[in-house]
């Protein structure tokens, strides 16, 4: 292979490995793809899944491949089978250095992205308190905030489970429809983390809490769906609380910035080690 279509398959492949993580963050956050799959299987199996663990899963194992081909490409370099000399070492020590740079950037945004969106675009408790009723959905405007929910009853129950290592996120959803059924524009959290406590649960005259638009974790949307549950658009979801609104986006906002601190840690050691390389480079020029 010459030394042209070499640059040109690892440009190609290196450019896989970055709409392979682009792609899994985007099937990540709308919950679909092979990451909804794999969240439901977790869920099915162990009651709750990661997030960010099955994100890594699926990014690796789609980057396999690129990765062996990188390896063989490498091997078939013109290099002496001796130790590599310090020159390709520290270009090696560089490139690595740069591809991991560019994970702890693309992680950063991330984790901007999340700060911003719990921040400024989740609703808070100031606010004066909208009254809507069940049956005037789709009939008056919908303002998110403080609001309380009549005239409707709350339906099956589902829960949501994901496990971050740092925290978890166990809540239940149940639809909030009028008597006469059909597709729910409303859903409510209930003060529930298990089916145990359901037990103590009853219908009520009104539902208070924060009102989101949206707001069903994905897992939530698909159970919903799975049990016949139609979901109009849009809907909302009644959170109990503002703490339980954000805690969901907030855990996953550190689990990023942990993730972000790890690799930003990689590149630290990598920098110290190029470094004693020059310094072995010049020692050797000087002597």
């Amino acid at each position: 292979m010459s030394t042209r279509s070499k640059s040109l398959t690892k440009l190609a492949v290196r450019a896989w490995i970055a709409l392979c993580g682009l792609y899994f963050l985007w099937e990540a956050a709308t919950y679909r793809g092979f990451f909804g799959r794999l969240a439901e299987w977790q869920i099915a199996h162990f009651g709750a899944y990661a997030p960010l663990l099955t994100f890594l899963f699926l990014f690796l194992l789609a980057i396999f491949p690129a990765w062996l081909i990188l390896r063989i490409l490498r091997r078939r370099d013109p290099e002496p089978d001796v130790e590599p000399p310090l020159d390709v070492q520290i270009k090696r020590a560089r490139t690595l250095r740069a591809i991991v740079y560019g994970f702890a950037a693309v992680s950063f945004c991330v984790v901007l992205g999340f700060a911003a969106y719990t921040l400024f675009a989740l609703p808070g408790p100031d606010g004066r308190q909208q009254t809507i009723a069940a049956s005037d959905a789709g009939s008056v405007p919908i303002v998110e905030g403080p609001a309380r929910l009549v005239g409707g009853e709350i339906g099956t129950v589902v829960f949501f489970g994901q496990d971050w290592f740092i925290g978890d996120d166990r809540m239940a959803f149940a639809p909030y429809r009028p008597a006469s059924g059909g597709a729910a524009t409303f859903f409510v959290q209930l003060d529930a983390t298990n089916k145990d406590k359901l037990a103590g649960l009853t219908q009520r005259p009104a539902w208070s809490g924060l009102l989101v638009e949206g707001g069903l974790p994905g897992t939530a949307r698909v159970l919903f769906n799975a049990i016949g549950v139609g979901i109009r658009d849009p809907y909302y979801t009644l959170y109990r609380d503002e703490y339980s609104l954000k805690m969901r986006y907030w855990l996953q906002t550190i689990q990023w910035l942990i993730l972000t601190a790890f690799l930003l840690g990689f590149t630290a050691l990598q920098s110290r080690r190029i470094k004693r390389l020059e310094e072995t480079k010049r020692d050797g020029i000087a002597d």
